[in-house]
């Protein structure tokens, strides 16, 4: 299962209203992530690892989305930590 959202804000929503899987991965844009401030990506990983979702990043996706994906997905492999 792959589903795209407009932001990381949105699906971590609907993480938070039980909507998605607790476990899941969220792939946010490289380019989008390096643009944060370290307090905003700090934020975003606290936010993650209490809800027990994996927070990658992707050079490869676009800025104008984020996926999220089964946690029994396999990673591609241009994914990385965040």
């Amino acid at each position: 299962m792959t589903l795209r959202y407009h932001s990381l804000e949105e699906a971590l929503l609907r993480v938070d209203a039980g909507t998605l899987p607790n476990g899941c991965r969220i792939v946010v844009s490289w380019d989008w992530w390096d643009a944060l401030s370290d307090l905003e990506r700090d934020s975003y990983r606290a936010r993650c690892e209490g809800r027990g979702v994996r927070l990658s990043t992707d050079h490869e996706i676009s800025r104008h989305f984020v996926e999220l994906n089964d946690p029994d997905a396999p990673p591609l492999s241009t994914e990385h930590r965040a």
